[in-house]
């Protein structure tokens, strides 16, 4: 049945349960040419939730529609309490907005995500009133010319932070209020000054990176939550640090540990360090042990299959490639992270306790692909990302051996996104028998660019692709491939992500796929060495021409937005 074959009272009710941004992008286009819908959504728009407002996946002209809405009635901007602004698909978003509505006037709004912002634009574009704020997301923003990320000042207000990047981030003043504290990526010397930075400190998400440094207690007497993570810091600072944390009740420790450089982590020598800590309740853990030669699977095992882990219910997996001395440790269910790497050979495997469903957090898996098949296979009942990896590029792993592990490890109908080597062996007709048989629903995909092609050209894939986001990495995309390219993708493609080759066609190559893909709104473009002057100009002028895009110009990417 139509939606449009509902009467008005049904329809006004299904409003009742969206936000404002979500009516707009689900309604946008019909409402447009349908008077009724127009109608409707304008007579609702008094009573319409508009607490909470994310524009992140906005083409320009919803997010100008929104905009225009917005400015036009101070009253609505003061129902809003919960704001997310995006440059990630929509680049310029964050600075347009901030140029037609002045933070200032949304008196009322206490959470703020940011996604992929300038550092003027976390850092200058701040209301003047910041102090508001409860809740601040960074979600991967650029860093400034020393490559770090510095927050802003006198947030005196701020409970929650949340910073998500892959540069180290400093803090240089204290946030007395905030409770809840989220970094991914901390230098070790940074967490020296904690203590003065965050008093009221009671939950700690952070990821340190760094060499050995010598640092005294730093007291974090209100942390009742951690979760620690770690890639090249030694355990025994790990250790170190978690000594003083008395009051935790819930710790979730991962590093990667190189056992030629510190005695072997075990079940005993955690259980040393836990019994220092009498209030922990939840404990979580994943390890990688890397050349563990004193040790084997069987005594890494019974070290956790004692009493004390058996007595709290902590399940705890060790499992290792046979013959092999490195290690992976791991609590399931895993409550703490939901990311999973591992492989499709037979693995030597300890025993847990019994666990429903212990993988059912794990959503992103990435597989490296063996010939060696598993008798028993791990059942993941929620993935969503499936990355395929092949480090033997001597064998050709036959397509229907990899679907009868992929069928027996996950729904295959739950993947929405793919993601392929580069470069890339595996059988040719894998991508069609997943995109057009077993995985349907995949709608993002990031695979390397001459293996697409060539499936292309050859007639492995057939149209439909119901492809919206689209990465294509490695070798460019040559001028003599991109008619076809563009005729494959053009009905569905929203996002494309490419290398194009940097000469004087550039700008042409760039024009041809922004007027012929009629529903891309985003563009990268990247190079392998820095663009002319004289391109960039080119291109300065064709976006000018084009008044619903906007564009950032750098010397290796050119991002576009358009309508």
């Amino acid at each position: 049945m139509s939606l449009l074959a509902f009467p008005d009272e049904i329809l006004l009710d299904i409003f009742d349960y969206l936000y404002f941004y979500e009516i707009i992008y689900s309604f946008y286009e019909l409402q447009k040419t349908n008077s009724r819908i127009h109608d409707l959504i304008n007579s609702r728009l008094r009573s319409i939730n508009l607490s909470k407002l994310d524009l992140r996946f906005m083409t320009k002209a919803q997010f100008t529609f929104i905009c225009r809405y917005l400015t036009s009635n101070q009253s609505v901007l003061e129902r809003i309490h919960d704001l997310t602004l995006s440059n990630q698909f929509t680049y310029g978003e964050i600075r347009l907005f901030s140029n037609q509505i002045s933070f200032d006037q949304i008196i009322n709004l206490k959470k703020l995500h940011l996604i992929k912002p300038a550092v003027d634009e976390y850092q200058i574009l701040f209301p003047e009133e910041s102090s508001k704020l409860t809740h601040l997301t960074l979600d991967n923003p650029r860093c400034d010319d020393d490559e770090r990320i510095i927050p802003i000042d006198e947030m005196n207000e701020l409970i929650e932070l949340n910073i998500l990047s892959n540069y180290p981030v400093q803090f240089r003043s204290e946030y007395c209020r905030v409770e809840r504290l989220t970094v991914s990526q901390l230098n070790l010397i940074d967490l020296m000054g904690f203590s003065t930075f965050f008093p009221n400190l009671h939950y700690l998400d952070i990821t340190l990176t760094g060499t050995e440094i010598e640092f005294d207690e730093i007291p974090l007497p209100l942390l009742t939550v951690l979760k620690l993570r770690s890639y090249d810091v030694e355990h025994w600072l790990c250790e170190k640090f978690l000594s003083n944390l008395l009051q935790l009740r819930e710790l979730f420790y991962s590093n990667n540990i190189r056992c030629t450089k510190t005695l072997l982590v075990d079940g005993y020598r955690c259980q040393s360090f836990i019994e220092r800590l009498p209030l922990l309740e939840q404990f979580e853990i994943n390890l990688h042990l890397v050349n563990a030669y004193s040790t084997d699977i069987c005594e890494i095992t019974a070290s956790f299959e004692s009493s004390f882990y058996v007595s709290k219910n902590w399940n705890i997996v060790c499992e290792s490639k046979p013959d092999s001395n490195d290690f992976h440790i791991y609590s399931v269910p895993s409550v703490s992270y939901t990311d999973l790497h591992t492989t499709t050979d037979s693995l030597v495997s300890s025993a847990v306790l019994p666990v429903d469903d212990p993988y059912t957090n794990i959503n992103y898996i990435k597989l490296i692909m063996t010939s060696n098949w598993p008798l028993v296979t791990r059942f993941f009942p929620n993935i969503k990302s499936l990355e395929l990896v092949q480090e033997d590029h001597s064998k050709m792993i036959p397509t229907h051996s990899i679907l009868s592990y992929l069928n027996k490890s996950m729904f295959l109908s739950k993947i929405r996104k793919l993601i392929l080597p580069y470069p890339c062996h595996f059988d040719d007709t894998l991508l069609r028998s997943l995109l057009q048989q077993s995985a349907p629903y995949i709608d993002n995909l990031d695979i390397p660019c001459d293996y697409l092609i060539r499936l292309i050209k050859i007639d492995l894939l057939q149209l439909p692709l119901s492809i919206r986001i689209l990465t294509l990495r490695g070798d460019y995309l040559s001028l003599d491939d991109l008619d076809i390219f563009i005729d494959f993708f053009k009905v569905n493609l929203n996002c494309l992500s490419l290398y194009l080759q940097n000469n004087n066609s550039l700008p042409e190559t760039i024009q041809i796929v922004l007027d012929r893909c009629q529903f891309l709104y985003s563009l990268l473009v990247l190079t392998n060495d820095p663009v002319s002057m004289l391109i960039h100009v080119q291109l300065c002028e064709l976006i000018q021409q084009r008044s619903q895009a906007s564009a950032e110009l750098r010397p290796t990417s050119i991002r576009i937005w358009n309508k």
